[in-house]
């Protein structure tokens, strides 16, 4: 069930910016670039095997050209207590420092009449403590149809597929979007949105949904030398869009983390240690997007 969350996660913001690109009666404007740079905080937090804890610092930068996508993301941790975390080899020891993905996309759609449109869209990426290897790469994928019943209301069902070195699976996946005055309801899982716009400069937003992944852990890793973990979280936001100018948006505010697990791997795939389920905590994000 975990694997869907994670697979699903990855998914569902491709649904929804093929449910936004159709959204409207009038075709998006095509830009050819744009970019955009998240950093994020989140607050310290209890493991629920021991008093030790952690928190992190993310930075994440995505590109953009035309159908092409390349994604890089760094998560810090900052452990406390460590002589008591006990999913380590050796008392004391670092976990880990950071953990990375590199990755690299295309998505694209095809009209099949004036309301109906067949998007897709893969993703190949690495996500690693240290190293990029082959054992640390993961592949997902999706298609599915989206029809505007309205200029005001548009649904996407389709299917999504994912590898990852744990294992892989193949699920449905499906979203709505509707329009009313200033408010724009996007409904899913694992991701939800609900957002109202002041004006054309700004807009608020509450976003919900799951993050995660299966991270390569290093030839000398603490936790499995060669092994991996296996972590996923739920976040609430509360966001405030602001758009001083044509092609950029900064967004800013509060997030909820909860719903987080660890699980632990050997080199050959193999549960090591017991699961964690680190506490719930608060966090902040906030983010700068340009196109061109």
């Amino acid at each position: 069930m975990k694997n869907r969350f994670l697979l699903l996660a990855s998914l569902m913001l491709i649904i929804f910016s093929c449910q936004l690109a159709f959204a409207e009666n009038e075709p998006p404007k095509e830009l050819d670039y744009s970019i955009s740079i998240e950093s994020y905080y989140v607050g310290d937090a209890d493991l629920d095997s021991s008093s030790a804890s952690f928190s992190t610092v993310g930075n994440n930068i995505e590109g953009k050209y035309k159908n092409f996508s390349i994604v890089y993301e760094s998560e810090i941790y900052n452990w406390k207590d460590r002589s008591k975390i006990e999913f380590v080899d050796r008392s004391g020891a670092t976990p880990w420092n950071a953990l990375q993905k590199l990755g690299v996309g295309y998505d694209g759609r095809c009209a099949l009449s004036e309301k109906s449109v067949l998007a897709y869209a893969l993703q190949v990426s690495s996500q690693f403590e240290n190293a990029i290897t082959g054992s640390s790469v993961s592949v997902t994928g999706f298609a599915g149809y989206n029809y505007r019943f309205t200029p005001a209301l548009n649904a996407t069902v389709g299917v999504a597929a994912g590898y990852n070195p744990i294992g892989w699976i193949v699920l449905p996946a499906a979203g709505v979007q509707y329009f009313y005055e200033n408010w724009e309801f996007s409904l899913g899982f694992p991701t939800t949105h609900i957002g109202y716009k002041f004006s054309d400069e700004l807009a608020i937003r509450a976003d919900a949904g799951f993050e995660g992944g299966v991270y390569k852990l290093a030839d000398d890793s603490n936790v499995s030398e060669n092994g991996y973990v296996k972590k996923y979280e739920a976040k609430a936001s509360l966001l405030v869009d602001w758009f001083p100018c044509e092609n950029v948006k900064l967004t800013a505010g509060p997030q909820f983390v909860f719903a987080r697990e660890m699980k632990f791997y050997n080199k050959n795939h193999n549960r090591v240690h017991s699961s964690e389920d680190p506490d719930s905590t608060w966090g902040a994000v906030a983010s700068v997007t340009v196109t061109f």
